[in-house]
């Protein structure tokens, strides 16, 4: 199997580091098929933030290690998200004059350096900048201007910086744990939207939220373009915490029953349901918890999630509603109460197109992880393309100086 030919995503959360790996001889741009998946709890971050190299690289490296065995191939590089409130995103403005009064590939290059050029501070770095619209002369809201006639042009951009510290900290932890190249680093919430939103419902506006442990993190899409993204540092696990500190269990007995008894609107569980739920421990005895007052915990936090959520999303209409992905997910309940409290059509992202070993990642968890890989060989085939037209630029430029030495 072509070396060039996989790609893995690697997806570090605060709870689950997850990799999969996929080949991209499928044919399609859109799809690949997937060929490993590894997974490892996570050690070493907060809020997806590292905290601790070493733990971290290690949990990478065992991650990394169950897909390389799955796959059968060595991993030697990875499309990496990033989380994080430190992830920040800002609309950024340039404007260029155009040379021949016709629009080339060179004046929009152009045109986005100068969106780029933006003064941020020097523990901040740039990870994205996402072309939005152009204005050609006084024609706005211009998605594609090559070719175009005009003066001066306008690109807008939505740029996405990073702090440096933590970005180089997760960069020293992937470094640590073996793998010596990282082809890119990608907002997480991006990589999601790639594998569970299609270009239609980015076209008509829609939001994507992905509920992880520590961090809900939230992009919005408009006319096909970003038009904000959003970190709110809440999430999976301060539900847990409520369950522990309201019903005095432990953590893990919390977290299992979040996962297994837990139900986020409390309209759904049944009044007269007398089955309780037992709790365990080892330094006390038995004893039961009612459903209805487990739901009423988790519903009381998730309602304040999704009220920050929409505040987040504002008055921007989405006719496309809104995609929740991550592990959180798939909790009863949340679907319908997110319906209630935002007032929108809402749905679970479940990747789409998958091809090859797609039982085993059919999930919104690993939303992020197919959307990385999905992002990395679509990055490859746009450096392709951009190489295949500067070296057709290239020899055109060669040609028309050989014809005009010799009077063509």
């Amino acid at each position: 199997m072509p070396k060039q030919n996989i790609i893995a995503g690697l997806d570090i959360g605060s709870s689950k580091i997850s990799v999969v790996v996929g080949n991209t001889l499928h044919g399609s741009t859109q799809k690949i098929g997937v060929i490993g998946v590894g997974h490892a709890p996570s050690e070493g971050l907060r809020a997806g933030v590292v905290v601790d190299i070493n733990q971290t690289a290690e949990a990478i490296r065992k991650a990394i290690a169950n897909a390389e065995l799955m796959a059968g191939v060595k991993i030697d590089s990875v499309c990496v998200g990033i989380s994080g409130e430190h992830i920040i995103g800002q609309t950024s403005h340039g404007v260029v004059s155009v040379a021949n009064n016709e629009i080339s590939h060179d004046d929009v290059d152009r045109a986005m350096i100068a969106a780029k050029a933006i003064s941020i501070p020097a523990d901040r770095e740039i990870l994205h900048v996402i072309q939005q619209n152009f204005v050609v002369d006084a024609q706005d809201r211009i998605r594609e201007p090559i070719g175009m006639s005009g003066a001066r042009l306008e690109a807008y951009a939505y740029i996405i910086t990073g702090g440096t510290t933590a970005i180089q900290n997760l960069l020293n932890s992937i470094e640590k744990a073996g793998v010596p190249i990282v082809e890119t680093l990608v907002a997480a919430p991006l990589a999601a939207t790639q594998a569970v939103v299609s270009r239609d419902e980015r076209e008509v506006g829609i939001a994507l939220v992905d509920i992880g442990d520590g961090t809900t993190e939230i992009v919005v899409y408009k006319e096909d373009s970003i038009q904000h993204t959003a970190v709110v540092p809440v999430g999976g696990q301060h539900v847990t915490n409520d369950i522990a500190q309201y019903l005095k269990v432990t953590l893990p007995e919390a977290e299992e029953l979040k996962l297994h008894r837990g139900c986020a609107w409390t309209e759904l569980v049944d009044p007269d349901e007398v089955r309780s739920i037992p709790v365990t421990s080892e330094s006390t005895p038995p004893r039961f918890i009612d459903r209805v007052e487990l739901a009423q915990i988790i519903e009381y936090r998730m309602a304040e999630i999704l009220e920050v959520i929409g505040y987040e999303l504002g008055d921007i209409p989405l006719p496309g509603g809104l995609v929740l992905t991550g592990g959180t997910a798939l909790m009863d309940g949340l679907q319908e109460l997110a319906e209630a409290v935002l007032q929108l059509r809402v749905q679970v992202g479940y990747p789409r197109g998958l091809q090859g070993l797609s039982d085993r990642v059919n999930h919104p968890m690993y939303a992020t992880g197919i959307g990385l890989a999905l992002y990395g060989e679509s990055l490859r085939r746009q450096e392709q393309e951009h190489d295949a037209r500067h070296r057709d630029w290239g020899v055109g430029n060669f040609l028309q100086r050989i014809k005009e030495w010799f009077g063509y």
